[in-house]
């Protein structure tokens, strides 16, 4: 198995989405510094063998899988991790917070038939509060939505001068 960047920094940055953390919050949980994970995550340093077992023993992903090209986590590793830490009120009280914005796009918002038809972001947010709570900051929804545009088609909003709208890529 090699371990290379090309392979490890995408990886972990889907997991990272998985589990709905932020950089901090996952680097801490992870018991590693934000600024390791930053570097991993933009591709400036190959993490290393102790980083790794620090993020596999968290996310009870094993190293080979990190390793593996293309390798996506379990679409409920969250939830997973939830119930492994639901006992560990520093690991709990994180893990239940609200999640991160490419989670509930990733994992929640995608996995619905909502955006089967074209969406403005004012009913994506609207949705989002409505079926899970969450609030969402308008301007990181639409930072969000720009960076998984490879999941998305996304044009200009015909109704209107400004904005977009927005619907799965049908497969």
């Amino acid at each position: 198995m090699k371990l290379t960047k090309d392979i490890l920094h995408p990886n972990i940055i889907e997991v990272r989405d998985a589990t709905g953390l932020s950089q901090e919050h996952f680097s801490l949980l992870c018991e590693f510094s934000r600024t390791t994970l930053t570097n991993i995550e933009n591709g400036k340093s190959l993490p290393s063998l102790t980083t790794l077992n620090k993020i596999s023993q968290f996310t009870t992903i094993g190293i080979d899988k990190l390793a593996k090209k293309n390798y996506f986590p379990p679409l409920d590793l969250r939830e997973k991790l939830q119930k492994k830490y639901a006992n560990d009120l520093s690991k709990s009280v994180i893990l239940d917070g609200i999640p991160s914005v490419p989670y509930i796009l990733k994992y929640r918002l995608l996995r619905t038939n909502f955006l089967n038809e074209f969406r403005v972001r004012k009913e994506i947010l609207e949705y989002i509060e409505k079926n899970y709570g969450w609030y969402i900051n308008p301007n990181t929804l639409t930072t969000n939505l720009q960076r998984i545009s490879d999941l998305l088609v996304i044009k200009p909003n015909p109704d209107y001068n400004k904005g977009y709208v927005y619907k799965k890529v049908s497969i």
